[in-house]
């Protein structure tokens, strides 16, 4: 009697299975596997734009890098406090914020000499061609003397990232001080402050010191740079190491240290000047 072939399965005569003691062994059913995929959420993608830093090492030594991050709020207020040719005070006078260099001294108002440890400045856009649906990115011009004599001197161009300390006693019933620091956008009355589209790209700066403190720019009170207390909650996921990657000096949001004065946002601002 030949042999089946390798491989070959016995007959059964249509059925099945083969018979077995004159019952029909059914063959048992196969369980149905379904294999769940995973969807994972997928990256956003955020327009990017360049960022030029300047900051200083550890060893004394002056680095710099220009680094393609996210063109977000959070990050563009980091480089968009002071317009070239604010003039910022040193021990050895007025300097332009555009000469001055990470290892260099400033005066503050609340914290005497402080070392500049790093620079941020880019590119303003104000065509509004760097990404789709982007707005054209604007300037506040502050006149002579609006605050008083040589508040500013000369006029002084600042970047939405820049934040002016205010003093008013509304701010008591509310917050417990007299004075805190407000977004440049609530000074604008298209008289004395005006915001201006730039003719052409000009570059906006901001700069880091060792602790954040008050600085008197053009004879105005503005701040250093800080990303403030709400930047562990807006910088989630991968963004807070692209972030932080801006930063070479630093390692942590920690690291800014505390904040000097309290922060107001555009709302507690229009709040205030409606009571």
């Amino acid at each position: 009697m030949s042999q089946p072939l390798s491989g070959s399965q016995p007959r059964t005569n249509g059925l099945k299975q083969p018979m077995h003691r004159g019952v029909l062994q059914e063959k048992p059913s196969q369980t149905a596997w379904t294999v769940r995929r995973n969807r994972f959420a997928e990256r956003p993608n955020y327009a990017q734009r360049r960022y030029d830093v300047l900051w200083l090492a550890k060893n004394g030594d002056i680095c710099d890098s220009a680094i393609s991050a996210p063109a977000l709020p959070q990050f563009e207020s980091a480089f968009n406090a002071f317009a070239r040719g604010a003039l910022l005070p040193t021990p050895q006078g007025p300097v332009a914020i555009e000469d001055l260099l990470p290892g260099d001294e400033v005066e503050t108002i609340d914290n005497g000499v402080q070392r500049v440890e790093w620079i941020g400045s880019m590119t303003l856009d104000p065509k509004g061609t760097r990404a789709a649906n982007a707005k054209p990115e604007r300037l506040y011009r502050i006149m002579a003397d609006s605050f008083g004599l040589g508040r500013p001197a000369p006029d002084l161009m600042l970047g939405t990232g820049a934040r002016y300390l205010l003093r008013s006693d509304a701010l008591k019933a509310t917050y417990g001080t007299s004075q805190a620091l407000a977004p440049v956008s609530g000074l604008v009355d298209g008289n004395s402050v005006i915001e201006v589209t730039p003719t052409s790209s000009v570059r906006s700066y901001h700069i880091g010191l060792a602790r954040h403190s008050l600085l008197r720019v053009n004879g105005v009170e503005l701040e250093s740079y800080h990303p403030g207390i709400t930047a562990a909650g807006q910088l989630y996921g991968d963004l807070r190491g692209r972030f932080m990657a801006l930063f070479p000096h630093l390692e942590t949001l920690g690291d800014f240290g505390a904040l000097a004065q309290l922060r107001l946002s555009p709302t507690d601002v229009l709040e205030l000047t409606r009571r």
